[in-house]
């Protein structure tokens, strides 16, 4: 009996430090935020609820090719439960992409277009 635990023992060892080596799952596009019109003019305040990683950068690329390019990227910082706002410039519909990163880990954007009621 004892022999065949220390023969166990090593494909035992050899499973564990094989899970360490496991790739981590890819990380998800945050949530669509709401979006309402912000003070500024030509900007929208985009908010998420729990809609991203805790503590994930969130990075905002606005596609419109007539935005100009010292404009047309913002971001913010998620909360401890995920949660994050930002103005970033934009108008009616043009097109976002959205993103968030964790560490070494980026999502794939998420696209949606701005639809000011």
């Amino acid at each position: 009996m004892l022999r065949r635990v220390f023969l166990a023992l090593p494909l035992a060892l050899a499973c564990l430090a094989g899970g360490c080596n496991s790739p981590t799952l890819p990380l998800p596009p945050p949530a669509l935020p709401s979006v309402q019109a912000a003070t500024d003019p030509g900007k929208v305040h985009l908010t998420s609820t729990n809609g991203a990683e805790a503590n994930a950068v969130i990075v905002i690329i606005n596609t419109n090719p007539a935005v100009p390019g010292d404009k047309n990227v913002g971001g913010a910082t998620a909360d401890v439960n995920g949660s994050w706002s930002t103005d970033v410039y934009a108008t009616n519909g043009d097109a976002l992409e959205i993103s968030q990163e964790f560490g070494t880990t980026k999502s794939a954007p998420v696209r949606f277009v701005v639809q000011l009621k």
